[in-house]
């Protein structure tokens, strides 16, 4: 289950509401509790760039294979643990060329570098 990007009910830190948000899976579920890390993904391009954020931008070749419906950005900064059963649909993958800036987008927001 790495790097699929999935609709969840997403709950927001500041609040107890809930909304169907795209994620990318970052973890496959664990075998004895079900549970994955996902990172957020935001349509919101305007908002102030984070450490970890990686665009995703819907003028690329092989950005259909997202499942997305525009230009997006993963946060890596934003990371939760869910039960894979809120993860409500399947959108699709994310490409190979993004899997290198996940890695290291992962390492600069918890300062592995």
């Amino acid at each position: 289950m790495f790097y699929k990007i999935i609709l969840i009910d997403f709950t927001f830190a500041e609040s107890n509401n809930t909304k169907l948000r795209p994620a990318l899976t970052l973890t496959k579920p664990s075998k004895k509790y079900g549970d994955l890390i996902v990172a957020a993904i935001t349509s919101n391009m305007l908002r102030k760039p984070q450490l970890g954020d990686i665009k995703i931008e819907k003028n690329e070749k092989d950005f259909v294979q997202t499942g997305l419906k525009t230009s997006s950005i993963i946060r890596l900064n934003k990371l939760v643990t869910i039960h894979v059963s809120r993860v409500k649909n399947e959108l699709g993958i994310l490409p190979k060329k993004y899997h290198s800036d996940v890695h290291n987008g992962i390492k600069e927001v918890f300062s592995l570098n």
